[in-house]
Formats: C-alpha cells, sequence, structure tokens
C-alpha cells in the first residue's frame, strides 16, 4: 500500500481530517485507524457471505457451508495460525525442546 492510498484510507474510510493526517498524526494512531477499518471491511464481507448462503441454500439439494460460497485471505491465515500451534501438552514440550536446541546451537 502506497502512502498516498494510507492516506486516503483515512481521510476518506476513517474520517479523519487531512490536515491532521498530514501535520500531526502519531503512527501508532494511524496504525490503530487502519485496522480499525480493515476489521470494519472485514465483517461487511462477512455479513455478505452469510446473506448470499441464506438466500442460496433454499434452492440447493445439499447443504452447504458459508465458507464453501467464498474465501477471504484472514481465514487462511488463521486455519494456518491452527495448524502450527501445538494441539496438546507434549507437542508443546516438544516444540520447546525443539526450541531450546535450536538456541544452544545459534548460541
Amino acid at each position: 500500500m502506497t502512502v498516498g492510498e494510507v492516506i486516503a484510507l483515512l481521510v476518506l474510510k476513517c474520517g479523519v481530517p487531512a490536515d491532521y493526517v498530514l501535520d500531526g498524526m502519531p503512527l501508532y494512531v494511524a496504525d490503530l485507524l487502519l485496522e480499525h477499518a480493515y476489521m470494519v471491511d472485514q465483517g461487511a464481507q462477512e455479513r455478505m457471505r452469510w446473506m448470499m448462503w441464506a438466500s442460496i441454500q433454499p434452492n440447493m439439494k445439499k447443504q452447504i457451508k458459508p465458507t464453501d460460497l467464498m474465501h477471504f485471505s484472514w481465514e487462511e491465515r488463521e486455519r494456518e495460525a491452527d495448524i502450527t500451534k501445538p494441539k496438546n501438552w507434549d507437542e508443546l514440550q516438544q516444540q520447546a525442546r525443539l526450541m531450546r536446541a535450536k538456541l544452544k546451537k545459534n548460541g
């Protein structure tokens, strides 16, 4: 994303005055506003998928899930995070041992 796109997003979508964005906004405030805009947009896309599913499902012979209709990038990231997450205590201990060994090896 370019600086111009970030400024446009903050001014147009978040409603922040342009002079504040260009002159005095701290970066942490911009980061929070961009995160909020992303979450609002994510919610709108989720609602659209649910509405599409609700209108299509009655006409389908087999059951479908809303995720069968549309896939979103954040769902893929969540799925990847779940894969790397330890499933039980033994797996967590094994990951800790591997990390300790790697740290000792690298000094």
